[in-house]
């Protein structure tokens, strides 16, 4: 759409004939003529005075056409030539700033992608401690391991021994997903004193799959991608 074109199209919109714009214009109806038929371009006088006329203002009509056919035509103005450098300007800031978002995206992808593979932010494996029964005050912390170096006095006594212990076992598992080493002993919470314990034991490490992990190597891989794909299109386009 040209200038001529579009300001006719106001002019009709707003119920003005060309003789009545012409009037506020201050010019004859035929040079209007001309102006909306493309026949001749208006200078930066007659331009303000076409847009004082419809009430329009410069930057909305500007956007409504055609950037090749302001360079062609209209460039000399020196308004609209001024317009169009700040777009021109904009426009390197715009491209600039999501060049910058595109590496952002490249940056942020690699190592969120790493921390969800290697899992180290959210670990997966999860540690299974048992503890054989309460260590009473005053026995060692293996008590169920060392009883049987412990066991004293004749056959019958040992065995008495032996059967107490096992009378004792009330095992108790924990499922961690903090290495504690391979034996930690603590306080049993619900006992009269901190002198009654248990002493856990590893017994086994299972893998449990966690979906922040999942997350973060999803959202590593739709930033890297897409931070990748805009920065091939920004660069093709500057090469144009």
């Amino acid at each position: 759409m040209t200038l001529g074109d579009y300001l006719k199209q106001q002019r009709t919109e707003q119920d003005l004939s060309q003789a009545e714009l012409a009037e506020k214009m201050g010019v004859e109806q035929s040079y209007l003529s001309k102006l909306e038929g493309e026949r001749s371009l208006p200078s930066a006088e007659i331009l303000a005075a076409w847009l004082s006329a419809l009430s329009l203002e410069l930057e909305d009509v500007l956007a409504q056409l055609d950037r090749a056919y302001l360079h062609a035509k209209l460039s000399r103005i020196p308004s609209v030539d001024a317009w169009l450098r700040q777009q021109k300007v904009q426009s390197l800031v715009r491209e600039r700033m999501r060049m910058y978002a595109a590496v952002l995206c490249i940056a942020l992808a690699v190592p969120m992608f790493y921390l969800g593979y290697t899992q180290l932010l959210f670990s997966e494996t999860i540690y299974e401690y048992e503890s054989p029964g309460v260590v009473l005050p005053g026995e060692p912390q293996d008590i169920y391991h060392l009883a049987p170096q412990m066991q004293s006095g004749g056959l019958a006594e040992r065995q008495e021994q032996h059967l107490d212990m096992l009378h004792r076992r009330k095992p108790k598992i924990l499922l961690l997903s903090d290495y504690r080493g391979e034996q930690f002993n603590r306080p049993i919470p619900e006992a009269v004193n901190d002198s009654f314990t248990r002493t856990y034991y590893l017994e086994a490490t299972h893998q449990q799959p966690r979906w922040q992990n999942t997350l973060l190597q999803a959202l590593g891989l739709f930033l890297g991608t897409f931070g990748l794909v805009l920065l091939i299109i920004l660069l093709r386009s500057q090469k144009r």
